[in-house]
């Protein structure tokens, strides 16, 4: 089971890159304030750090392709519940 991490768990991950974290929270991409960061925002960071370092994507890039990733997770689960909604349907006998 996943469990949320801390701030200071979180930047020893990311070898205390603050500024990484900083500059997620300008761009709305992390809420401010947060003591623990969930697993999707563990993610999130992650794929932030992997577009800037490693692909050298700009910050509006970075922003556009971590937006587009969070709707695109969010409309895969509301397919499953959706299939998971026509799966009862289907096997409930009609009267």
């Amino acid at each position: 089971m996943s469990s949320n991490i801390t701030q200071a768990e979180l930047e020893a991950l990311l070898e205390d890159d603050h500024e990484l974290l900083s500059k997620l929270i300008e761009h709305d991409l992390l809420r401010p304030g947060t003591s623990e960061f969930t697993p999707e925002d563990v993610a999130t960071v992650f794929v932030a750090r992997t577009l800037v370092r490693e692909l050298e994507v700009n910050w509006p890039g970075v922003e556009i392709i971590v937006r587009l990733r969070a709707e695109l997770l969010a409309t895969r689960r509301q397919m499953a519940s959706f299939i998971d909604l026509l799966k009862g349907s289907v096997s409930k006998p009609r009267e």
